[in-house]
């Protein structure tokens, strides 16, 4: 079973590199969507474990980066990853080992704070798995942007992540795609994400952010934030 890894990248030049070192040495077809200006094709396109760069020329968000991504390539599964967030040796191996059951159209997994401080890896603990172990048993399943998988031709059929979506198109991909088959958590495919946003907005901040768009998703309405359209 072969794999492809899409990482969009926005003007990710610092952090585009550490991101693709981790992916080095993984067994799949590494797809880098480029987008913005600061130099982060280039250096995209001279490391060693990129497999082709595709420009985004829309530059109309990372649902469409992601999908552009997985238009490009013809592996059975596509990992989808983000250019600030560094994956564990084996993590395609990891998402991969569950696509032998043929009943498994996706794959999600936790969160852990990139160059964060004992708070950010208590709160990741809390909002990123335990909340994700609790969640997906009774259906609401989450699998983040950043880290998880799908079967290609699946996630293509199913119209991949909804591009007009300001954010939260991640949960809304996971989900449609539960009526397509099942979906796996597995808490030991982890990867370690940049805590910015954190940074940025506060935790306090972006529960708010996120709770009120469940509730607004929930009730089939847009999640009601551009916010995260800046990517």
């Amino acid at each position: 079973m072969d794999a492809a890894v899409v990482v969009p990248a926005y003007n990710e030049r610092a952090a585009v590199s550490r991101a693709l070192d981790a992916l080095a040495g993984q067994d799949a077809e590494v797809v880098v969507v480029v987008g913005g200006d600061d130099g982060t094709e280039t250096v995209a396109r001279e490391h060693a474990a990129t497999g082709r760069v595709v420009r985004d020329e829309a530059e109309d968000g990372p649902a469409a980066a992601r999908n552009q991504g997985a238009r490009a390539t013809d592996a059975t599964v596509v990992c989808f990853t983000d250019a600030d967030t560094v994956v564990p040796p084996g993590w395609v191996a990891r998402h991969l080992s569950h696509y032998h059951d043929r009943r498994v159209v996706g794959v999600g997994g936790p969160l852990r704070p990139l160059d964060g401080d004992r708070t950010d890896e208590a709160l990741f603990k809390l909002l990123s798995d335990y909340w994700y172990r609790v969640s997906w048993p009774v259906g609401f399943v989450q699998a983040s942007g950043n880290n998880c998988s799908y079967r290609r031709e699946d996630f293509l059929a199913a119209g991949g992540f909804d591009e007009s979506l300001p954010f939260m198109e991640d949960t809304d991909c996971s989900l449609r795609m539960k009526a397509r088959g099942r979906l796996v958590y597995d808490p030991h495919a982890w990867v370690r994400t940049s805590v910015r946003r954190q940074r940025e907005e506060g935790y306090g901040g972006l529960f708010l952010r996120y709770a009120i768009g469940y509730v607004r998703y929930a009730l089939g309405r847009e999640p009601g934030s551009r916010y995260f359209r800046d990517w």
